[in-house]
């Protein structure tokens, strides 16, 4: 009987990060003040505008550009928001090293979303070393490692995570479930006649699995699918987000096979991210070694705040 290995991928991260920007109460606010005001409220567009008006005054502002990329991001025009926070982060000084983490973790999500993992790994390596006390930077690396298939890696910054909040219980679930694929690595290396080694899982030929693991494609890639999602959830950027985690596996057509709910909202939402999900077209089917597998991956959905 063949082995069948599954792995877990998160797609589209949907953790926020919070800023280290201080809010600063004055009596004529700026518009760097007046943009962040928009910000904080998740008036996106607007916030832009405001940026834009500081940026006139001084293209060099590392602030306006890192919230104006912040909310491109959120407005779903990811080449422009990579562009505008990787400027960012070279023009924020080592003072705001905190401030300049989160910049580097904002364009961690836009580079994500563009497919591009290995620059976002670059991004979020860059936030670990300007900060290294934010559990979410650990578990966005971590979400990257799982991804590539380096789950001991995975497993040390899902570590590094929880040692930070050890009362975040999603954290603690996340690792248990990289922990048990992890198990299942192991067991089908073993199976084909690979050799685990070190603190990496590798087979023949002294290649790493990461090297051999494709993750499953959507139709025009991940920026496609966020647009896809956001139609069918009805989705509108002016207006305050929730956000329901769905577990997909993927078969070796590329079809859905299953979907259940990671994190839910609430019984409505949750049912409605779980039609949609199951309704997804094809994909290109996860591989490994060339060779098609089935792959579950957790997909973010974002909805209009039923409270709003």
């Amino acid at each position: 009987m063949k082995s069948r290995i599954t792995i877990i991928a998160t797609v589209l991260m949907a953790l926020i990060a919070t800023t280290a920007w201080a809010r600063v109460p004055r009596k004529n606010p700026t518009a760097i003040d007046k943009g962040i005001a928009a910000f904080d409220k998740q008036y996106y567009q607007e916030a832009i505008q405001w940026m834009d008006q500081a940026l006139e005054q001084n293209g060099d502002n590392g602030v306006a550009l890192a919230y104006k990329g912040s909310a491109l991001r959120r407005l779903d025009r990811l080449d422009e928001a990579a562009t505008a926070l990787r400027r960012a982060t070279t023009l924020i000084d080592d003072v705001n090293s905190t401030f300049r983490a989160w910049a580097h973790s904002e364009c961690f999500y836009a580079l994500i979303d563009l497919g591009d993992t290995i620059a976002a790994m670059t991004e979020i390596n860059q936030a670990l070393r300007d900060d290294a006390r934010k559990a979410n930077y650990w578990q966005n690396r971590a979400a990257i490692y799982s991804a590539q298939g380096k789950l001991d890696e995975a497993l040390s910054d899902y570590d590094r995570a929880i040692a930070i909040d050890p009362n975040d219980t999603e954290l603690r679930e996340m690792r248990e479930r990289v922990h048990q694929h992890n198990e299942r690595y192991r067991a089908a290396v073993a199976a084909s006649g690979g050799v685990v080694a070190g603190t990496g899982i590798y087979a023949e030929r002294d290649t790493t699995l990461a090297d051999e693991v494709k993750l499953p494609q959507f139709p025009g890639g991940n920026q496609a699918l966020t647009a896809h999602l956001n139609r069918m959830t009805g989705w509108d950027d002016s207006k305050p987000p929730v956000r329901v985690l769905v577990d997909v596996t993927i078969d070796t057509q590329g079809k859905v096979k299953k979907a259940a709910i990671a994190t839910g909202y609430d019984k409505r939402l949750d049912q409605k991210a779980l039609d949609i999900c199951r309704q997804l077209p094809p994909f290109a089917p996860a591989t490994s070694h060339g060779k098609p597998m089935e792959c579950t991956m957790t997909i973010p959905l974002r909805f209009v705040d039923p409270n709003y």
